[in-house]
Protein backbone atom coordinates (compact mmCIF):
# COMPACT_ATOMS: atom_id res chain seq x y z
CA UNK A 1 0.00 0.00 0.00
CA UNK A 2 1.36 3.36 -1.02
CA UNK A 3 1.41 6.22 2.06
CA UNK A 4 3.11 9.26 2.71
CA UNK A 5 4.50 10.22 6.45
CA UNK A 6 1.67 12.46 7.49
CA UNK A 7 -0.93 9.14 6.74
CA UNK A 8 1.12 6.69 7.65
CA UNK A 9 -0.39 6.01 10.89
CA UNK A 10 -3.92 5.75 9.80
CA UNK A 11 -2.05 3.51 7.28
CA UNK A 12 -0.22 1.44 9.81
CA UNK A 13 -2.97 0.45 12.01
CA UNK A 14 -5.37 -1.15 9.34
CA UNK A 15 -3.30 -3.92 8.81
CA UNK A 16 -0.36 -5.89 9.82
CA UNK A 17 3.08 -5.89 8.19
CA UNK A 18 6.65 -7.10 7.97
CA UNK A 19 7.73 -4.80 5.29
CA UNK A 20 8.26 -1.12 5.36
CA UNK A 21 9.69 0.53 2.88
CA UNK A 22 11.31 4.35 2.95
CA UNK A 23 11.62 6.45 -0.78
CA UNK A 24 12.74 9.84 0.77
CA UNK A 25 15.54 11.83 0.77
CA UNK A 26 14.92 14.16 3.95
CA UNK A 27 16.36 13.64 7.37
CA UNK A 28 13.64 14.82 9.42
CA UNK A 29 10.94 12.78 7.25
CA UNK A 30 12.83 9.96 7.47
CA UNK A 31 13.64 10.22 11.49
CA UNK A 32 9.81 11.17 11.88
CA UNK A 33 8.89 7.74 9.66
CA UNK A 34 10.73 5.27 11.37
CA UNK A 35 9.45 6.51 14.99
CA UNK A 36 5.73 6.30 13.78
CA UNK A 37 6.87 2.16 12.83
CA UNK A 38 8.78 2.05 16.31
CA UNK A 39 6.02 3.06 18.38
CA UNK A 40 3.28 1.13 16.81
CA UNK A 41 5.53 -2.09 17.11
CA UNK A 42 6.35 -1.37 20.74
CA UNK A 43 2.61 -0.94 21.44
CA UNK A 44 1.94 -4.57 20.58
CA UNK A 45 5.57 -6.05 21.57
CA UNK A 46 8.79 -5.59 22.97
CA UNK A 47 11.61 -5.03 19.92
CA UNK A 48 15.40 -5.12 19.35
CA UNK A 49 16.29 -2.90 16.66
CA UNK A 50 19.92 -3.27 14.40
CA UNK A 51 20.67 -0.48 12.08
CA UNK A 52 22.59 -1.39 8.86
CA UNK A 53 23.76 0.98 5.77
CA UNK A 54 24.71 -1.25 3.32
CA UNK A 55 28.08 -0.05 1.44
CA UNK A 56 29.27 -3.74 0.45
CA UNK A 57 28.45 -7.60 -0.22
CA UNK A 58 29.72 -7.89 2.81
CA UNK A 59 26.80 -6.20 5.09
CA UNK A 60 23.86 -8.40 2.68
CA UNK A 61 25.47 -11.30 4.20
CA UNK A 62 25.70 -9.85 7.71
CA UNK A 63 21.72 -9.17 7.81
CA UNK A 64 21.04 -12.93 6.44
CA UNK A 65 23.13 -14.21 9.06
CA UNK A 66 21.39 -11.91 11.95
CA UNK A 67 17.94 -13.06 10.40
CA UNK A 68 19.20 -16.66 10.66
CA UNK A 69 19.71 -16.80 14.27
CA UNK A 70 16.52 -15.13 14.87
CA UNK A 71 14.76 -18.26 16.08
CA UNK A 72 17.43 -17.87 19.27
CA UNK A 73 15.18 -14.44 20.46
CA UNK A 74 12.04 -14.67 21.77
CA UNK A 75 11.76 -10.76 20.83
CA UNK A 76 10.59 -9.04 17.57
CA UNK A 77 13.61 -7.56 15.54
CA UNK A 78 13.48 -4.84 13.09
CA UNK A 79 16.21 -4.41 10.70
CA UNK A 80 16.80 -0.80 9.81
CA UNK A 81 17.97 -1.39 6.24
CA UNK A 82 19.51 2.01 4.64
CA UNK A 83 20.32 1.55 0.62
CA UNK A 84 21.70 3.84 -1.18
CA UNK A 85 21.28 3.03 -4.33
CA UNK A 86 19.92 5.32 -7.04
CA UNK A 87 18.73 1.72 -9.13
CA UNK A 88 17.04 -1.19 -8.58
CA UNK A 89 19.80 -3.31 -9.97
CA UNK A 90 19.65 -7.37 -10.27
CA UNK A 91 22.38 -7.52 -6.81
CA UNK A 92 19.99 -5.74 -5.40
CA UNK A 93 16.36 -7.37 -6.02
CA UNK A 94 18.45 -10.59 -5.33
CA UNK A 95 19.56 -9.91 -1.86
CA UNK A 96 16.16 -7.88 -1.06
CA UNK A 97 14.48 -11.60 -2.16
CA UNK A 98 16.75 -13.37 -0.04
CA UNK A 99 15.97 -11.31 3.38
CA UNK A 100 12.35 -11.98 2.44
CA UNK A 101 12.85 -15.77 2.44
CA UNK A 102 14.69 -16.17 5.47
CA UNK A 103 12.53 -13.36 7.50
CA UNK A 104 10.07 -15.18 9.87
CA UNK A 105 7.47 -13.65 12.13
CA UNK A 106 9.25 -11.87 14.72
CA UNK A 107 11.67 -10.02 11.76
CA UNK A 108 10.55 -6.52 10.69
CA UNK A 109 12.43 -4.54 7.99
CA UNK A 110 12.51 -0.93 7.21
CA UNK A 111 14.13 -0.58 3.96
CA UNK A 112 14.99 2.97 3.44
CA UNK A 113 16.21 4.68 -0.21
CA UNK A 114 16.77 7.95 0.75
CA UNK A 115 18.90 8.03 -3.69
CA UNK A 116 16.26 5.85 -5.68
CA UNK A 117 15.11 7.36 -8.85
CA UNK A 118 11.49 5.98 -7.89
CA UNK A 119 9.77 4.86 -11.81
CA UNK A 120 7.36 2.23 -13.04
CA UNK A 121 10.49 -0.85 -12.51
CA UNK A 122 10.85 0.29 -9.03
CA UNK A 123 7.42 0.65 -8.29
CA UNK A 124 6.91 -2.75 -9.74
CA UNK A 125 9.55 -4.28 -8.34
CA UNK A 126 8.22 -3.47 -4.63
CA UNK A 127 4.69 -4.45 -5.25
CA UNK A 128 5.75 -7.73 -6.43
CA UNK A 129 8.50 -8.01 -3.73
CA UNK A 130 6.33 -10.17 -1.23
CA UNK A 131 3.22 -12.14 -0.86
CA UNK A 132 2.97 -10.56 2.35
CA UNK A 133 1.44 -6.85 3.09
CA UNK A 134 3.90 -4.46 2.57
CA UNK A 135 3.84 -0.34 3.34
CA UNK A 136 5.43 1.90 0.51
CA UNK A 137 5.74 5.63 2.31
CA UNK A 138 6.82 8.12 -0.85
CA UNK A 139 6.50 11.87 0.17
CA UNK A 140 7.67 12.91 -3.16
CA UNK A 141 3.98 13.52 -4.05
CA UNK A 142 2.92 15.91 -0.51
CA UNK A 143 6.13 17.32 0.14
CA UNK A 144 4.55 20.47 0.98
CA UNK A 145 1.73 18.97 2.91
CA UNK A 146 4.24 16.95 4.82
CA UNK A 147 6.32 20.31 5.53
CA UNK A 148 3.16 22.15 6.88
CA UNK A 149 1.68 18.64 9.19
CA UNK A 150 5.63 18.16 10.83
CA UNK A 151 5.57 22.05 11.58
CA UNK A 152 2.07 21.76 13.24
CA UNK A 153 2.98 18.70 14.95
CA UNK A 154 6.42 19.92 16.76
CA UNK A 155 4.72 23.41 17.49
CA UNK A 156 1.39 21.18 19.39
CA UNK A 157 4.15 18.82 21.44
CA UNK A 158 5.71 21.73 22.78
CA UNK A 159 2.58 23.54 23.59
CA UNK A 160 3.71 26.40 21.68
CA UNK A 161 1.63 28.87 19.07
CA UNK A 162 2.83 30.13 16.05
CA UNK A 163 1.88 33.55 13.90
CA UNK A 164 0.41 32.81 10.35
CA UNK A 165 2.86 35.44 9.17
CA UNK A 166 5.80 33.27 11.26
CA UNK A 167 4.02 30.02 9.56
CA UNK A 168 4.34 31.01 5.90
CA UNK A 169 7.98 32.19 6.08
CA UNK A 170 8.97 28.74 7.58
CA UNK A 171 6.78 27.15 4.61
CA UNK A 172 8.77 29.32 1.78
CA UNK A 173 12.21 29.02 3.49
CA UNK A 174 11.81 25.13 4.50
CA UNK A 175 12.07 24.52 0.42
CA UNK A 176 15.06 25.92 0.42
CA UNK A 177 16.61 24.22 2.98
CA UNK A 178 14.71 21.98 4.71
CA UNK A 179 17.17 20.57 7.56
CA UNK A 180 18.29 23.92 8.47
CA UNK A 181 15.41 25.15 9.25
CA UNK A 182 14.14 22.22 11.02
CA UNK A 183 16.79 22.95 13.35
CA UNK A 184 16.11 26.66 13.18
CA UNK A 185 12.61 25.82 14.33
CA UNK A 186 13.20 23.25 16.63
CA UNK A 187 15.71 25.66 18.51
CA UNK A 188 12.85 28.76 18.80
CA UNK A 189 11.33 26.32 20.02
CA UNK A 190 13.36 25.72 23.06
CA UNK A 191 14.47 29.56 22.91
CA UNK A 192 10.27 30.50 23.51
CA UNK A 193 9.00 27.35 25.72
CA UNK A 194 5.23 28.19 26.02
CA UNK A 195 5.35 31.39 23.91
CA UNK A 196 3.81 32.70 20.68
CA UNK A 197 6.72 32.73 17.86
CA UNK A 198 5.80 35.77 16.04
CA UNK A 199 7.36 36.70 12.89
CA UNK A 200 9.51 39.19 14.22
CA UNK A 201 11.13 36.71 16.43
CA UNK A 202 11.32 33.98 14.20
CA UNK A 203 12.91 36.02 11.12
CA UNK A 204 15.86 37.96 13.99
CA UNK A 205 16.64 34.83 15.25
CA UNK A 206 17.01 33.24 11.34
CA UNK A 207 19.06 36.34 10.69
CA UNK A 208 21.70 35.76 13.65
CA UNK A 209 21.94 31.96 12.90
CA UNK A 210 21.43 31.81 8.69
CA UNK A 211 24.69 30.27 7.48
CA UNK A 212 26.24 31.94 4.25
CA UNK A 213 27.18 30.27 1.19
CA UNK A 214 29.45 31.07 -1.86
CA UNK A 215 26.93 32.80 -3.70
CA UNK A 216 25.97 35.38 -0.92
CA UNK A 217 29.88 36.49 -1.27
CA UNK A 218 29.54 37.15 -5.15
CA UNK A 219 26.33 39.06 -4.56
CA UNK A 220 27.94 41.60 -2.57
CA UNK A 221 31.11 41.58 -5.42
CA UNK A 222 28.65 41.87 -8.30
CA UNK A 223 27.11 44.74 -6.43
CA UNK A 224 30.03 47.11 -5.58
CA UNK A 225 30.00 46.19 -1.54
CA UNK A 226 33.22 46.14 -0.84
CA UNK A 227 32.89 45.71 3.14
CA UNK A 228 29.88 43.57 2.73
CA UNK A 229 31.68 41.32 0.55
CA UNK A 230 34.67 41.31 3.11
CA UNK A 231 32.32 40.77 6.07
CA UNK A 232 30.78 37.86 4.38
CA UNK A 233 34.04 36.75 3.52
CA UNK A 234 34.74 36.55 7.33
CA UNK A 235 31.94 34.49 8.36
CA UNK A 236 32.18 32.02 5.69
CA UNK A 237 35.74 31.44 7.62
CA UNK A 238 34.36 31.29 10.69
CA UNK A 239 32.09 28.79 9.54
CA UNK A 240 35.01 26.76 7.78
CA UNK A 241 33.40 27.04 3.91
CA UNK A 242 35.10 24.80 1.57
CA UNK A 243 37.76 27.54 0.53
CA UNK A 244 37.82 25.38 -3.10
CA UNK A 245 34.34 25.95 -3.73
CA UNK A 246 34.96 29.77 -3.29
CA UNK A 247 37.94 29.80 -5.46
CA UNK A 248 36.55 28.24 -7.98
CA UNK A 249 32.98 29.56 -7.59
CA UNK A 250 35.21 33.36 -8.43
CA UNK A 251 37.14 32.13 -11.03
CA UNK A 252 33.79 31.27 -13.20
CA UNK A 253 32.96 35.25 -12.68
CA UNK A 254 36.28 35.88 -13.99
CA UNK A 255 35.76 33.64 -17.05
CA UNK A 256 32.27 34.99 -17.45
CA UNK A 257 33.71 38.96 -17.44
CA UNK A 258 36.61 37.72 -19.45
CA UNK A 259 34.58 36.43 -22.27
CA UNK A 260 31.52 38.98 -22.49
CA UNK A 261 34.44 41.64 -22.39
CA UNK A 262 36.57 40.07 -24.86
CA UNK A 263 35.01 37.10 -26.22
CA UNK A 264 38.14 35.13 -24.78
CA UNK A 265 36.83 31.62 -23.79
CA UNK A 266 37.71 29.78 -20.89
CA UNK A 267 40.32 26.75 -20.55
CA UNK A 268 39.11 23.59 -21.13
CA UNK A 269 40.35 21.66 -18.54
CA UNK A 270 38.72 23.82 -16.63
CA UNK A 271 35.77 21.36 -15.36
CA UNK A 272 34.01 23.37 -12.94
CA UNK A 273 32.86 26.31 -15.07
CA UNK A 274 29.47 24.91 -15.72
CA UNK A 275 29.32 24.33 -12.22
CA UNK A 276 28.84 27.86 -11.26
CA UNK A 277 28.07 29.45 -13.93
CA UNK A 278 24.00 28.91 -14.16
CA UNK A 279 23.74 30.40 -10.28
CA UNK A 280 26.30 33.47 -11.11
CA UNK A 281 24.54 34.28 -14.23
CA UNK A 282 21.53 34.77 -12.25
CA UNK A 283 23.23 37.63 -9.96
CA UNK A 284 22.70 41.56 -11.63
CA UNK A 285 26.60 41.22 -13.64
CA UNK A 286 25.61 43.85 -16.14
CA UNK A 287 27.17 46.73 -14.03
CA UNK A 288 30.41 44.92 -13.27
CA UNK A 289 30.66 43.34 -16.69
CA UNK A 290 30.93 47.35 -17.94
CA UNK A 291 32.74 48.82 -15.04
CA UNK A 292 35.75 46.14 -14.50
CA UNK A 293 38.82 46.71 -17.20
CA UNK A 294 40.73 43.78 -18.69
CA UNK A 295 43.89 45.25 -16.43
CA UNK A 296 41.86 44.19 -13.40
CA UNK A 297 40.43 40.90 -14.44
CA UNK A 298 44.47 39.85 -15.54
CA UNK A 299 45.10 40.59 -12.20
CA UNK A 300 42.32 38.95 -10.60
CA UNK A 301 43.77 35.40 -12.61
CA UNK A 302 47.04 35.91 -11.76
CA UNK A 303 46.04 36.28 -8.11
CA UNK A 304 44.12 33.78 -8.26
CA UNK A 305 47.23 31.42 -9.75
CA UNK A 306 48.99 32.09 -6.92
CA UNK A 307 45.95 30.75 -4.43
CA UNK A 308 46.16 27.53 -6.37
CA UNK A 309 50.24 27.16 -5.50
CA UNK A 310 48.88 28.02 -1.67
CA UNK A 311 46.11 25.57 -1.97
CA UNK A 312 48.76 22.44 -3.44
CA UNK A 313 51.05 23.57 -0.12
CA UNK A 314 47.85 23.88 2.40
CA UNK A 315 48.41 27.89 3.25
CA UNK A 316 45.08 28.24 4.15
CA UNK A 317 45.75 31.73 5.81
CA UNK A 318 47.63 33.44 3.41
CA UNK A 319 44.53 31.63 0.60
CA UNK A 320 42.57 33.97 2.95
CA UNK A 321 43.96 36.97 2.63
CA UNK A 322 44.03 36.54 -1.04
CA UNK A 323 40.73 36.22 -1.17
CA UNK A 324 40.33 38.94 0.69
CA UNK A 325 41.82 41.06 -2.07
CA UNK A 326 39.38 39.05 -4.56
CA UNK A 327 36.58 40.67 -2.35
CA UNK A 328 37.71 43.79 -4.39
CA UNK A 329 39.96 43.38 -6.99
CA UNK A 330 36.93 43.74 -9.63
CA UNK A 331 35.60 46.93 -7.91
Amino acid sequence: MLTNTMNLKKTINKKKTKTYIILESKYIFIKETQDIIYKYINKKKKYKKTNIIINHHTDWEHICNQIKQQDLFFTTHIFNITIYDSNISTILKINMNKIENLSNNKVIKIFCFPKLKYNFLCNNFFHNYTDNYIILINNSFSYINNINHWIKKKIKRNNTEISLSAKNFLLKKFYININFFANLLENMLLLYPNIKITYKKLYNYYKKTQKLRYYDWMKSIVNFKQNQAIKKLHILKKQKYDITILINSFKTLVYILLFQKNKIFMKKNYIFFSLYKKKIMKLPIYSIMKTTTLKKISLALKLLKKIELCLQHNHKKIIWMHLKTLSIILI
